[in-house]
């Protein structure tokens, strides 16, 4: 039961490429948006300018650090904006209200509609950000690294199943005040290059320790895992016990409850699959790795000594209830087992808890800072 659609829309926003954009009167200039996918709301600005009769526009991504992002393919006719993306299978049609103030419209990929609409925004001219988006080098292939803050230890957060730097908008720039931060796009997702396979948790916490060596994040790390992102840091810290001072779970994924799910199947298991047909190569390759992920983590050992804080949430409207109940169960039983762990059942909240309540994820954090 491992975690797709959020991931992959909320990834969408770092990928769009070259600039062709047909003539509308009255575009040029800023447009102010926010990308609403449920718990999480992900700010847009759009920049338009024309030359001639041509349109250019480019996007940024104040949450995620990034700026200057050109646009793909974008008509623009009386009363319409379309925004076509085809290598991600993605696209944006809204129209303009009356006063053209506004474009309202939907955000369509792999077959979700979530709703974006941009209203006119004043130019502040000021695009600077406390995170700076930076391609690392590893082994031959470029990762997408978004580092910020100063001081140490440094905060690693790795992604859930196909997540990465997007999924950690709402809190990065907040951990960045206090100290060094550093979110990624693993190999084949986001603007991160493939990387061999098959996409273990062992090659992903390989590549992610070489990427920090390769940018100059030196150790020690306090990691900060999200769902299947929660086997990473695991395995990581096993491989690296000594660079390690620290750990939060973020509703992990846990091996137990996948042995649990070989009994009980999901009631979601037919649609779970169509999606994944329909996901790009990256995320694909890392679900063909998810048995050997649970495998590595068993294996695993967490650094003794250290902090560890599980969070989990209580509702999730792809599971059901006694699965989600099962979830939680498997969490208090294996935190169980770690010396002066912590475990946190963070009521009124879904899987995506750094988004919903980002200050019980921020606050986990600070606790788990060396003193």
């Amino acid at each position: 039961m491992q975690k797709l659609s959020m991931s992959l829309v909320l990834a969408v926003v770092l990928c769009f490429s070259s600039t062709h954009v047909t003539t509308q009167s009255g575009i040029e200039g800023d447009w102010r948006g926010i990308l609403d996918a449920g718990v999480a709301k992900l700010q847009l600005i759009l920049h338009v300018t024309r030359n001639g009769d041509v349109l250019s526009a480019t996007l940024d991504s104040p949450d995620q650090g990034a700026t200057g992002l050109k646009i793909d393919s974008i008509s623009v006719t009386a009363n319409e904006v379309h925004f076509e993306m085809q290598a991600l299978g993605a696209e944006y049609h809204g129209k303009f209200t009356k006063d053209g103030s506004e474009i309202e419209g939907q955000f369509r990929q792999q077959g979700q509609s979530l709703s974006l609409s941009f209203s006119r925004a004043e130019r502040t001219g000021d695009s600077t950000t406390s995170l700076k988006l930076q391609k690392v080098n590893v082994d031959g292939h470029a990762l997408n690294l978004l580092i910020g803050g100063q001081g140490s230890p440094a905060v690693i957060f790795e992604g859930g199943f196909g997540a990465g730097i997007a999924s950690w908008s709402t809190i990065q720039k907040d951990v960045a005040a206090f100290t060094q931060t550093v979110s990624y796009d693993r190999a084949g997702l986001g603007q991160s290059e493939a990387g061999p396979k098959p996409r273990s948790a062992k090659q992903i916490a390989s590549e992610l320790h070489t990427a920090l060596q390769n940018a100059g994040i030196k150790p020690p790390y306090v990691l900060v895992g999200h769902s299947l992102g929660g086997i990473f840091v695991r395995v990581f810290a096993d491989l690296y016990p000594t660079e390690v001072k620290g750990m939060v779970l973020i509703d992990p994924s846990q091996e137990a409850f996948e042995e649990w799910t070989k009994t009980h199947p999901s009631p979601n298991a037919k649609n779970e699959r169509a999606q994944m047909e329909k996901a790009s190569e990256g995320v694909r390759a890392e679900g063909e790795a998810v048995p050997l992920d649970y495998a590595q983590a068993r294996a695993s050992k967490i650094p003794s000594g250290i902090p560890v804080t599980l969070l989990s949430a209580t509702e999730d409207e792809a599971m059901p209830a006694e699965a989600r109940k099962v979830w939680i169960e498997k969490h208090k039983e294996w935190i169980a087992k770690v010396p002066g762990g912590k475990h946190v059942v963070v009521e009124r909240s879904r899987h995506f808890i750094q988004l919903q309540h980002p200050q019980v994820v921020i606050d986990a954090i600070k606790e788990a800072m060396p003193k």
